[in-house]
């Protein structure tokens, strides 16, 4: 057995473990939900309540610094970012490669089950006052936010 002490991990193993732990836990809880005839809906926007006021200090930021924060989000469990573009009224992020083929393979769902996570923003943006739209073409997701008219 190795002496821990002389073990050492690089940032970059780290990181690929951290998301994939961070991914398996979000696809493992949708699949839990779905084996049991429990509302992924309903789950995915609990979690999105939850967290919403946590999201406070953007409020009165660009909707630009917003989609940085929802582009980090999506990074952190493995995505990469294509494209984030924006700025005080509206912005958007292009994401891609998310989640992972052969662990939805083994989780056996769907890329309709796991992209319900993209509705955890919802209830985030509406908190905030803002309008909430995302999209998947293929492998991209598009997602879209902007100010409420009359704001």
């Amino acid at each position: 057995m190795p002496d821990a002490a002389n073990t050492e991990f690089t940032p970059e193993e780290v990181l690929s473990q951290a998301q994939t732990i961070a991914t398996s836990w979000v696809l493992t809880t949708i699949g839990y939900l779905k084996e049991r005839g429990l509302a992924v809906e309903e789950y995915v926007a609990y979690h999105g309540r939850r967290f919403a006021p946590g999201w406070e200090e953007l409020r009165s930021q660009p909707v630009a610094e917003v989609a940085q924060l929802v582009a980090l989000n999506a990074v952190s469990v493995g995505c990469t970012l294509r494209s984030l573009s924006g700025d005080d009224t509206r912005a958007e992020v292009l994401i891609v490669g998310w989640p992972d083929q052969e662990l939805t393979d083994f989780l056996q769902l769907t890329q309709s089950d796991s992209d319900q996570i993209w509705n955890t923003y919802e209830p985030i943006m509406e908190y905030l006052g803002l309008l909430y739209a995302w999209q998947r073409q293929d492998d991209v997701v598009r997602i879209t936010l902007e100010h409420q008219s009359g704001r």
